[in-house]
């Protein structure tokens, strides 16, 4: 991350206000950045940087480099960020150069004078930059109370593909962290930049800007899970701007008495899509088992996987079943099914001996007595 500081002395801008004009440059002896602007629909521009160590009145060109500009939409800033890679560089005053063409045609140019070296102190530094998938993370010391504009800045290959900016920030004493989310879809495995550019505007105007590298990922977490008997669930919740496009694996082992054994059997699984999220998405994903667990301990795994089919999360818990397989086999009340049945085989066995044996005649015949009885009292 390399951070060097670069206090402005001036900056130099021509071209006309109807045409594609270079609006605002920066540079320090690791990176620069470079912004294009029209009022008008443009494309087709080259734009032409040049890295110059100035001694005295003597100039010489130490880096250069081109950069197409396929295309510049109406009143929208488009942002060139590069790379100067100086070997063994000298305290001293140097100069960003840009110049912007159609075909051979200058449109516009400007320069931008800093000076590198220990000659100043900035008023403030940058101690760690993070970039990742959902945003950007940058911590920020104070040499002194200050107040300073801070613009993050998505950079793809040399594009800024997406910026935000923070006014008025101030710092007063002990480093803070300052962070942004990127307003922008992501591609899974695509190498990004993460930059950030700090402006001070008193007592001098000077700036400060770091970049660091990221690749992107499809990322999500398991924040909740639901189990028992019949299913289970659980909530996936989004941690990045590529879409997040997987699946949840849900395997159910039956472990048995020994509820850490490695020798489990597969009792039952499910796979689920995972609807398409984004950060702080979160979406609950539900299965039903082919058949309820009958009584017995089981081990629940639940895998969440990428795209790729790469493995971000698994978590595992333990299911325990007191449902007895007797009362799925059986009637409710345990007695056998079977003896309902219409044959005569069943109740001439019994015979009289036995109350199973009772015949639905001789239960009416008892019932026809009782009631003659009752009516005689009465």
């Amino acid at each position: 991350m390399p951070v060097q500081p670069a206090f402005a002395a001036e900056t130099l801008q021509a071209g006309d206000a109807g045409m594609p004009r270079i609006s605002e440059l920066y540079s320090d002896l690791e990176s620069f950045d470079v912004t294009v602007y029209s009022e008008v629909p443009d494309e087709d521009l080259t734009l032409e940087t040049s890295l110059v160590r100035t001694e005295g009145n003597t100039e010489e060109v130490l880096v250069k480099k081109v950069f197409s500009v396929e295309e510049i939409p109406a009143n929208t800033r488009v942002i060139k960020v590069g790379f100067w890679d100086v070997k063994g560089a000298e305290d001293g005053s140097y100069l960003l150069k840009a110049r912007l063409f159609r075909d051979k045609e200058l449109l516009s140019e400007a320069e931008y004078k800093f000076v590198y070296g220990r000659r100043s102190i900035s008023r403030v530094r940058v101690n760690d930059l993070v970039p990742n998938s959902e945003g950007i993370s940058v911590v920020i010391s104070p040499n002194e109370p200050v107040l300073f504009d801070i613009e993050y800045m998505l950079v793809d290959g040399s594009d800024v593909v997406y910026t935000t900016r923070s006014e008025k920030v101030a710092l007063t004493g002990s480093p803070e962290a300052f962070s942004a989310a990127w307003g922008t879809l992501l591609e899974n495995n695509r190498e990004y930049l993460g930059r950030v550019k700090i402006q001070v505007y008193s007592p001098r105007r000077e700036f400060i800007a770091a970049t660091e590298s990221f690749t992107a990922k499809d990322d999500a977490e398991i924040t909740d899970i639901y189990e028992d008997e019949t299913g289970a669930s659980a909530t996936v919740f989004g941690r990045s701007q590529v879409p997040f496009e997987g699946n949840l694996i849900f395997t159910v082992y039956e472990l048995g008495e020994n509820a850490a054994s490695e020798t489990a059997r597969t009792f039952d699984s499910a796979r689920e899509r995972v609807p398409v999220l984004l950060t702080d998405d979160d979406e609950t994903v539900e299965v039903a088992w082919k058949e309820r667990l009958p009584r017995g301990v089981y081990r629940l795994e639940i895998e969440l996987t990428g795209k790729d089919g790469d493995v971000i999360e698994r978590r595992e818990t333990i299911i325990e079943s007191d449902l007895s397989s007797y009362s799925y086999v059986n009637g409710a009340d345990g007695s056998d099914s079977d003896s309902a049945g219409t044959g005569d085989g069943a109740a001439e066995e019994d015979g009289a001996g036995g109350l199973p044996g009772f015949s639905a005649a001789a239960v009416l015949a008892v019932l026809g007595v009782s009631a003659v009885l009752f009516r005689k009292r009465s």
